[in-house]
C-alpha cells in the first residue's frame, strides 16, 4: 500500500448550495418547512458524493496530508482535494523523535497546475527524519472558497442530486438514476485524477 494517508483537520463551514436554492429545484414552496432537515442531510451527502467522485474539495476546508517520508524520485509533493489555496504548514518528526515545523523559506508551493505541488526551494533539502508512520504531516487549505464561488456545473450536480434522491427515497429503476448519471456527467470535467498517479510508488514507495 501506498504509504500516505489524509485526514480532515477542519470541515467546511456551509455547503455549496442553500436550503433555498434546494428547495426551489425540488419545487417545494419558500413557505413549507417540513422537509427542510431531509433536505438539508441531502444537500450535505450530496456534497460528499461530488467530492468523493471528483476528487475535490468543494467548499473551504482544512486537510493533513501524513506520509511515512519524503519523496524519493522527486523534488515535489503532490496535494489531492484541489483546488489549493495554501499551504499551512509542514512538520516532520526529526531523528531524534521530536516534532519540528519547518521553515517556509525552504518550499514554496505551485497551484497554477493540477494536482497542485509542494516543491524545494532553490538549493534546498529534505530534512533529515525519523523513518515512522506518519513522520511528515503537510497541512493545507483546498476548495472554492465559499458557496457563491463554487463554479455553477458543480453546484448544479449537487441540485441534481438532492433532487433525486428527494423524489427516489427507495427503489431505485434505470429511469430514475437517469438524473444521477446527468450530475456525473457534469462533474467529469472537474474529476483530479486518481491517487495512484498521485502517490503511486515512484513517489512515496510501497510498504508491504
Amino acid at each position: 500500500m501506498t504509504c500516505y494517508g489524509l485526514s480532515l483537520a477542519t470541515a467546511p463551514t456551509s455547503e455549496p448550495v442553500t436550503l433555498a436554492e434546494a428547495k426551489k429545484h425540488c419545487e417545494i414552496g419558500a413557505e413549507v418547512n417540513h422537509h427542510d432537515e431531509h433536505l438539508e442531510r441531502l444537500i450535505q451527502a450530496a456534497r460528499v458524493y461530488v467530492e468523493n467522485f471528483t476528487g475535490r474539495q468543494i467548499v473551504t476546508a482544512t486537510w493533513d496530508l501524513y506520509a511515512d517520508s519524503w519523496p524519493t524520485d522527486s523534488l515535489a509533493i503532490h496535494l489531492p482535494k484541489g483546488p489549493i489555496q495554501s499551504v499551512s504548514s509542514i512538520t516532520y518528526v526529526d531523528e531524534a523523535g521530536a516534532t519540528q515545523t519547518w521553515s517556509s523559506a525552504n518550499y514554496s508551493l505551485s497551484s497554477s497546475r493540477e494536482p497542485a505541488v509542494v516543491r524545494l526551494a532553490y538549493q534546498a533539502t529534505w530534512p533529515a527524519y525519523r523513518f515512522q508512520p506518519d513522520a511528515i504531516r503537510v497541512r493545507f487549505v483546498a476548495g472554492y472558497g465559499a458557496a457563491t464561488t463554487v463554479p455553477q456545473a458543480i453546484k448544479h450536480a449537487v441540485l441534481l442530486l438532492v433532487g433525486g434522491w428527494f423524489l427516489n427515497r427507495e427503489i431505485e429503476t434505470t429511469n430514475n438514476l437517469r438524473w444521477m448519471q446527468s450530475a456525473e456527467n457534469l462533474l467529469l470535467q472537474y474529476r483530479y485524477g486518481d491517487e495512484w498517479t498521485n502517490y503511486g510508488s515512484m513517489a512515496y514507495g510501497v510498504g508491504a
